[in-house]
Parts: structure tokens; sequence; C-alpha cells
């Protein structure tokens, strides 16, 4: 059992990975209504880009082919036609072509969800009732609809019009189709198209879905919202003493849904007993699916689907080392581990480590409700990497940004991560810190809103400036953008000969820091990213044919070309 079992699941990577290689087994009968219920969609929708579902509908439950329509013919909660369409299109096309006996399609609607398939051909049809007889009257409503595609159904009772395009006659054909594998059939699904009210039945398409959804781990967003109840170490421990319900039988996997990067999450479970370690992978299953609940995402998409694998690992390994913390000194961890995870399940470990994810998300909503970091988007003020990293930590489910881009995000996955994310936070409220509060530069806040474009600013260019502009001879405390002069005077009076700024400026900026509580790694890092710079923007002015620094070439620093608006406007007003 444990040898066939294994060869099914080696052959279901190996498909997974090349769809058309299922044209090589000789048992696909056997093979593909075995395949869970998420792999079955995977396959279906590479080989519809193949144009070879048959290599798999042919075989398919129908089960499997109902889950294809409640992963990917859905948009949130609203049916799409078109895909609607296109799937039972592509299954009657594999039922006419595998030359199925008569009665086998009508078979398969009964075991489906017939509702589907009246939706599949509701929408921008019409439908005239006649008498067979009548060749005046058919004749009639052929001129009254001699602009789309019209079908006389094989009973004589009815002329179907559709839109005279590929999406209206893939409703003809799914017709037709019924027609022939059974005449009546064709007849009730004519009438039921008749009579049928789009809402109410898309209303019952939706209960249906959502309860075998729910089956698979998709269980509603309010439900899954329990899974970010954080936990502590201790609590989790605690409730590990007491007996927890198993899992219910019979649901189905996917071949090695736990990435075999080695993360603590693998090591345990290759620790456990087999059958402990394939209890939790089902329940590591039902948890992927509960976090894309969680985030809305789509069900049936590859990457949400990837995005939530992801996370959850990286969720569990981090969770797995803030329990270990509480190993005792003469066990081994993996036992330690081992036995923690079998007593509490991978869900509590899972709240274990959002406990860490939850502080981080709520210190980063903190500080951008503090109003000095963000306008519109989350910490848009922020220079890099502190702007990207609040936005990925304000996330439902906090990350951390790659390294070689701010648009990509990765899960946070261990006390490395964290500790790193606690870095930035502690950084980005720095540089705040240094910008606007009385023990830094004490800057007011109202120049975010006087620059021309202040989505294009960041609390770096103001400090930069404002950094210039107080060391100007007779500067007052008050700042004010830099004109051409100013740049001229910074450029000959705050670089070094080596063309560096001039030591007097770290030091200050370093006892501000002091003064604002910051330690010397985050002051280090901020004014590593502050400086240099300043001191190139200093060193690379750009002039105009006269000489004279162009300011419209001057973009980390705020100068007067950018508060035109502010000057026309406000500046009488304001001094």
């Amino acid at each position: 059992m444990g040898a066939s079992l294994d060869a099914f699941t080696e052959g279901l990577e190996v498909a997974l990975r090349d769809p058309l290689s299922l044209e090589d087994r000789d048992d696909l009968d056997t093979f593909i209504p075995a395949i869970p219920a998420q792999s079955f969609y995977r396959l279906a929708t590479q080989l519809h880009d193949e144009g070879r579902v048959d290599l798999l509908f042919t075989n398919a439950k129908p089960e499997q082919l109902t889950t294809v329509l409640d992963l990917g013919a859905w948009t949130g909660d609203r049916l799409d036609v078109l895909r609607t369409r296109e799937w039972i299109a592509a299954i009657v096309d594999t039922y006419e072509t595998a030359n199925f006996p008569r009665g086998a399609l009508t078979a398969l609607i009964d075991a489906m969800d017939p509702e589907a398939w009246t939706f599949a051909i509701l929408p921008g049809t019409t439908i005239f009732e006649l008498d067979p007889e009548d060749d005046e009257a058919r004749d009639k409503v052929r001129r009254a609809v001699e602009h789309l595609f019209t079908y006389d159904t094989p009973d004589g009772f009815f002329v179907v019009a559709v839109p005279d395009d590929p999406v209206g006659r893939a409703a003809i054909r799914i017709l037709d189709a019924l027609y022939h594998d059974d005449l009546s059939r064709g007849r009730d699904m004519v009438v039921s198209v008749k009579a049928g009210l789009h809402s109410a039945i898309e209303e019952d398409l939706l209960r249906w879905r959502n309860g075998r959804l729910a089956d698979l781990g998709f269980v509603p967003w309010e439900e899954a919202m329990k899974l970010l109840r954080p936990l502590t170490p201790a609590q989790a421990l605690r409730r590990g003493e007491q007996a927890r319900p198993g899992l219910a039988p019979g649901i189905d996997l996917d071949p090695s849904p736990i990435p075999s990067e080695a993360g603590l999450l693998r090591r345990v479970l290759e620790h456990m007993r087999p059958a402990v370690a394939g209890i939790h992978t089902r329940e590591f299953v039902l948890l992927v699916n509960e976090v894309i609940s969680v985030q809305r995402l789509p069900p049936g998409d590859a990457a949400s689907a990837e995005r939530a694998l992801n996370q959850t690992r990286g969720t569990l390994d981090l969770g797995l080392e803030l329990l270990a913390t509480a190993r005792p000194d003469d066990q081994e961890l993996l036992d330690f581990l081992a036995a923690r995870t079998e007593a509490i399940g991978l869900r509590d470990v899972f709240r274990v480590g959002y406990g860490a994810l939850d502080k981080l998300r709520s210190a980063a909503l903190a500080l951008h409700r503090s109003g000095q970091v963000s306008l519109g988007d989350i910490g848009s003020l922020l220079d890099r990497p502190w702007g990207p990293t609040l936005r990925a930590l304000a996330q439902r489910l906090p990350e951390l940004p790659l390294e070689e881009t701010s648009a990509k995000s990765r899960p946070l996955a261990s006390l490395r991560d964290v500790a790193k994310a606690t870095r930035r936070i502690a950084q980005a409220t720095l540089l705040s810190g240094l910008t606007f509060a009385p023990e830094g530069l004490g800057l007011d806040p109202q120049w975010v809103h006087r620059i021309d474009n202040p989505d294009r600013l960041t609390l770096g260019d103001l400090l930069r400036a404002a950094l210039v502009h107080r060391r100007l001879p007779g500067a007052g405390e008050a700042f004010a953008p830099l004109r051409a002069d100013d740049l001229e005077w910074a450029s000959q009076n705050l670089l070094t000969e080596s063309r560096e700024l001039i030591p007097e400026i770290r030091a200050e900026l370093e006892a501000q820091a002091r003064a604002l509580g910051a330690d010397e790694a985050n002051t280090a890092a901020v004014l590593g990213v502050i400086l240099p710079r300043l001191g190139v923007e200093l060193a690379g002015l750009e002039r105009d044919e006269e000489g004279i620094p162009d300011l419209t070439r001057v973009g980390g620093l705020v100068t007067l070309q950018q508060v035109g608006v502010w000057l026309q406007t406000g500046l009488t007003q304001a001094h």
C-alpha cells in the first residue's frame, strides 16, 4: 500500500511539472480519479492552455470537474459567465471526442451542479417557444432576430437566439450536445434557461460552492480570521496539555505540499512517525487554504496559492523557533518540537508565529498613524528601505521586502527576520524624529504639503535640505527651501577636499539621535543612507550655461523649484 502511494505521489509530481506527460501513461482511468481536488485544477488550467484538457477530463470524476468550476469560474462572489461557458464547453468537447455513450453527459450534469450548466447558457440567450407545425411563426421569429445566431432545437419546439460571436456560439454548442445526448434532457435545459433568473441561480450556486470550499479549507473570511489570534509560546504549551480533536478523515492532499527547503517545519515533520506526520501534512493543507481566505485571495489562482503556501510555511517556522525558546536544556531540539507539535497541532504553532507578526504589524500601523511618515500610501514619505518595509509589515500577514526590489516581499520565517523588521521600524521612527522632533531638526510638518509634488517627497529630502539650510550664513532656525546660491555655498563649504561631507554634520545628527533614544546601530543605518546621498548631491551639482547650480536638476533636496505653488499662494501669509 505504501509503495503504491509513493508511486502515485511521484507520478502526480511529474504530471504537475509536465502535464503533457499524461500522454505517456496507460493507467489514466485509475490515476486521474485519484488526483486531489486542487492538484486536479492546477493540471486543468495547464492543459487548457495546451488545448489538451481531454487528457484529464475523459477520466475525471464529477466532483473533480465541479472543483474546476469552483476554483476557475468565479471572481469573488460572482460567477463569471465567460469562464463558466469556457470550462463547460471544454467538458462537452471532451465527451464528444471520447465517444462516450449517449446519456453519459446527462449523468454527468446530474452528478455536478445542474444549475451551473443552466447558468452557462442563460446570459445573452433568448428563447422562443413555437408550435412545431407553425412554419410562418418560425420564419417571423427568424426575421426578428436576423442579426443574431439562431438554433432550431431538434425537438422543433424552440428557436434559440444568441449573439453571433464565439461566446454566443459556445452556448449553442453546449445546448446542441445536450440534445444529442438526451432529447428530453435538452428540452428540460431549454425550459430551465427560459424560466431561469440569473441572480437566483447564482445565489444558489454560491451557497453550494462555499460549502465545498469550506471542505477544502477555504472557510468564510470571518471564520478564517480566527487563525490570526496570537498565542504566546507559554499559552500554546499549556493548551498542549489538553485533549485535541483530530482532523476529519478523507481530506485530499496535494503531493509534498510543504516546501522542501530545510526549514524547521520540514525537519520536525521528518522527525515524526509517518502516520503522525501525515496528519500534520493534511493540517498544513487546510492552513494554507485558510491563509488564502484570510487575505481574500482568489482560491483558484496559482500565484495566490504559492504565496499563501510560503506565508504558512514561514509563519510555522517562526512559531516553531519561538516554541524552541521553552525547550529544556537536556532535551534534543527536534524531539522537543516534534512532541510539542503533535500535542498542540500546526494551527496553534501558526498562532504562536503570528503573535510575533501581529506585534510588528501593530508597530508599523502605529507609526503610519502618527501622521509623520505617510501621505496617501503607508510609509510613502520614508526613504528606502523603510518605506517598502513599512508597507510590507502593515499587510494582514506581515512580510519583508526582497533586498533587490521594493515591489516584492517575502514572509518572515525566523527570529532573525523579526529582529530585522524591528530594527527597520526603529530606524523609520528615528528618521521621523530627526526630521520633526524638537530633539532633532524640528521641521514644521506643513512643509510636506507645501511641495508641488508631495507624493515624490521623502523625509530624507527634507532632512538633507534642512542640514544645508541651518549652516547657511545668517540662516535662522526656521527652514526655507534652498536657492541656487545656497547650493553653491554648500558645495564650497560643506565638503572636504576629498569631496566628502564635513564630519561635523554626522556628529550633529549622532548627538540628536542619542537625544531621541536611538542606539548606535540604528543611528548608523539611518545616517548611512541619508549622509552619503547628501555628499553625492552637493559634489555632483549640475550647472546651467552661466555656471549657476540648475535647480531643475536637483532632485533630492527641497529647493525653490519645488515650491512654486506655495510661493504664489502662501509665502506672504506665512511670513
